[in-house]
């Protein structure tokens, strides 16, 4: 019988990660956070409004009062006793789903990498979407309003987040990342440098490239475009 290739160490530690990232949200309730054991800390996406009170506790001033959230890297010995509290329930919850675990760590390394993925429902507020061996989510936020999601349609999708929900894997995805454009780009044209420092999606992205002037005829194709809603691509050197 084939051996996994993801060992119980690599269990352990995935589930570790999602079980405090999971009291944090939950604790805290705000949008996202990432965990990071290197540095032994946190960061949290604090609201600027509604958690004024934790902001001034772990950073001491606010920067902004628009209704952007805030990310702020907390230390973990700083937080409050009740999220180690939640932690140990969420972590044996976790450890009971092995094969919910393996997928989770298999997609959470893609996190902010591009894949491909194939329409399969389409909701009022949401698609799900084909990836290979889960099923991904595209909100209506996420998508491109001028583009064709009907049933079979085939796109490529930048991975948002990872999450696990119980014991099913959550895997949120965007057609209007900035890295689309450059990983289309790139894939077709591996010689050169792409960054897109600005993006209208399906409108038009501004493109940084190494490539020479005489070049960029070749990034106008159909092809490319009809991949990001026919937007139009403005390029500099």
């Amino acid at each position: 019988m084939e051996q996994s290739s993801i060992n119980l160490n690599e269990i352990t530690e995935g589930a570790a990660y999602q079980a405090i990232e999971t009291a944090i949200i939950q604790y805290f309730q705000v949008r996202d956070c990432i965990v990071n054991f290197d540095t032994q800390s946190a960061c949290i996406l604090f609201d600027p409004v509604v958690h004024r009170r934790w902001i001034a506790r772990f950073n001491g001033h606010i920067d902004s009062c628009d209704s952007k959230d805030i990310p702020i890297s907390v230390p973990l010995r700083r937080l409050p006793p009740q999220i180690k509290q939640m932690t140990r329930p969420i972590l044996e919850n976790l450890m009971g789903g092995q094969e919910s675990l393996e997928s989770y760590l298999k997609w959470k390394p893609l996190e902010r990498k591009i894949v491909p993925g194939t329409i399969t429902e389409v909701h009022h507020t949401h698609y799900k979407i084909s990836l290979k061996g889960e099923t991904g989510r595209l909100d209506t936020r996420d998508a491109i309003k001028r583009e064709n999601y009907s049933l079979g349609k085939t796109h490529l999708f930048h991975v948002k987040r990872v999450r696990m929900d119980g014991e099913n894997v959550r895997i949120h995805l965007s057609r209007r990342s900035k890295s689309l454009p450059e990983f289309v780009l790139s894939s077709k044209f591996p010689k050169y440098r792409f960054k897109c420092y600005r993006r209208l999606p399906g409108i038009k992205s501004w493109i940084r490239t190494t490539a020479p002037r005489f070049r960029w005829s070749l990034f106008f194709s159909k092809e490319i475009r009809q991949s990001l809603a026919g937007e139009y691509l403005q390029f500099y050197s």
